[in-house]
C-alpha cells in the first residue's frame, strides 16, 4: 500500500490510505503522534492552534486530522472535556483512537461529572499521547500517567459518529 504525505494545518502527517474502522483508528493515532514534542499551552474554547496545544486541543486535532486523512470527512470534537465525552460512548476495552480521560484533581469532588482535568488519545498497549501541562509538551505516556491515575475513563467517539 502506498504511503502519502499530507500537510494539514502546517504539520506534515504521513498517512497510509486507510479504509474501514481500523484504518481510521490508525490514522487518528498517526495524527496524535505528529504532535509529539509540541509545546503545551492552555487554550480556551476554540482558540487553540497547532504550534502549542492543550489536552482538549490535541484530541480535537488528532480526531479531525485522522478522520479527514482516512475518509475525507473530518470529525469535529467539542472544545471542552465533558462535551468530548458526550460525543462518544464509554468502553471498558479501549482501542487505538479512543479518548482517555482522567480526574487528576481528587479534591474537586466531581468524578467524571463535569470538571474533568485531563485527556489524551489512546494509541494501544496501555499508552496514550497527551498534551501534558506538568511536562510542558505533548508526550507518549502510560495510560495511568505513570501510575498516578489508576482509573482512566475510555471513550469511543469514532464508532458512534459513523467512523
Amino acid at each position: 500500500m502506498a504511503t502519502t504525505v499530507i500537510t494539514m494545518l502546517g504539520l506534515g502527517l504521513t498517512a497510509t490510505p486507510a479504509h474501514g474502522a481500523s484504518g481510521v483508528r490508525a490514522a487518528v493515532v498517526n495524527a496524535a503522534k505528529a504532535y509529539l514534542g509540541t509545546p503545551y499551552r492552555l487554550a480556551y474554547g476554540w482558540t487553540c492552534g497547532v504550534q502549542a496545544v492543550d489536552c482538549e486541543c490535541l484530541n480535537r486535532h488528532a480526531i479531525w486530522d485522522g478522520t479527514k486523512a482516512a475518509t475525507g470527512r473530518g470529525l469535529q470534537l467539542n472544545y471542552w472535556l465533558q462535551g468530548q465525552i458526550n460525543q462518544g460512548r464509554r468502553v471498558s476495552t479501549p482501542r487505538p483512537g479512543d479518548l482517555v480521560f482522567w480526574d487528576t484533581n481528587p479534591n474537586d469532588g466531581i468524578r467524571y461529572g463535569g470538571d474533568l482535568d485531563h485527556t489524551g488519545v489512546y494509541i494501544g498497549n496501555n499508552r496514550v499521547i497527551d498534551a501534558n501541562a506538568y511536562y510542558g509538551y505533548v508526550k507518549n505516556d502510560s495510560v495511568t500517567l505513570g501510575g498516578t491515575e489508576p482509573n482512566p475513563l475510555f471513550i469511543d467517539v469514532l464508532t458512534p459518529n459513523g467512523y
